[in-house]
């Protein structure tokens, strides 16, 4: 038996698939700082699922060679029902990049992306491009705002995703077209009552009938409500 192999089979093989429980459903909540593909690469950083908090203080990304990213603080928490991630102190050299001599420097004070109950909202605080401040709070799902012929934001990006989570992004920069790309303060989060697992099966029949001709009593079936206000 393999080493990692958990638990004592006492049964058939057919008896253990048979009565074998369903893997746990994966956490649905994640989130992370900042991450980047194409002519440079950065992974998820600091990066969190299921349940946790990382941070980084005065970090230069990547670490070799020029820096294309460096920030004075990344953040990224998780909880049920709840994800975060921010930026601070957020500076873009985008001269590093091959022939983007022409891109303008990106600064922030802050930068945070918010996932609440399968809600999301982002905040942006003393944004400037080429040293110019751009205000970019509060403004709508998916706003696309181009800054440069090879430069363009799309501001709290919201996805919906397979499993019926929502991720959103405070800042997705596309950079040289699609040649580069970089993500700046990423939550994912779920619905209320959203656990990714399958109702049980009803029972057939339904309810049997009491004795002296009575009614049978109801029986309760869990269900959620979504509540307005």
């Amino acid at each position: 038996m393999s080493p990692r192999t958990t638990g004592v089979l006492v049964c058939s093989v057919a008896a253990c698939l048979a009565v074998a429980t369903p893997a746990a459903a994966a956490p649905a909540e994640s989130a992370y700082a900042i991450a980047a593909s194409g002519l440079v690469k950065i992974p998820r950083t600091p990066s969190v699922t299921g349940t946790g908090q990382e941070s980084l203080a005065s970090v230069a990304l990547p670490t070799s060679g020029p820096s294309l990213v460096s920030a004075k603080a990344l953040n990224a928490e998780v909880k049920p029902g709840h994800a975060q991630s921010s930026v601070a102190g957020l500076s873009l050299d985008l001269g590093v990049l091959p022939a983007a001599a022409t891109l303008p420097g990106v600064s922030a004070e802050v930068i945070k992306a918010d996932c609440r109950d399968g809600k999301g909202s982002v905040s942006i605080a003393n944004l400037k491009v080429g040293g110019k401040a751009v205000k970019l709070d509060q403004v709508p799902p998916n706003t696309t705002v181009p800054l440069a012929p090879l430069l363009e934001l799309v501001v709290n990006k919201q996805a919906k995703n397979d499993d019926g989570t929502l991720t959103v992004t405070a800042v997705s920069a596309k950079l040289l077209g699609q040649t580069q790309t970089l993500d700046i303060a990423s939550a994912t989060c779920a619905k209320p009552g959203d656990d990714n697992t399958p109702a049980p099966p009803t029972k057939p029949g339904g309810d049997k009938p009491q004795p002296g001709g009575k009614a049978p009593k109801p029986t309760p079936v869990p269900a959620h409500l979504d509540v307005t206000g």
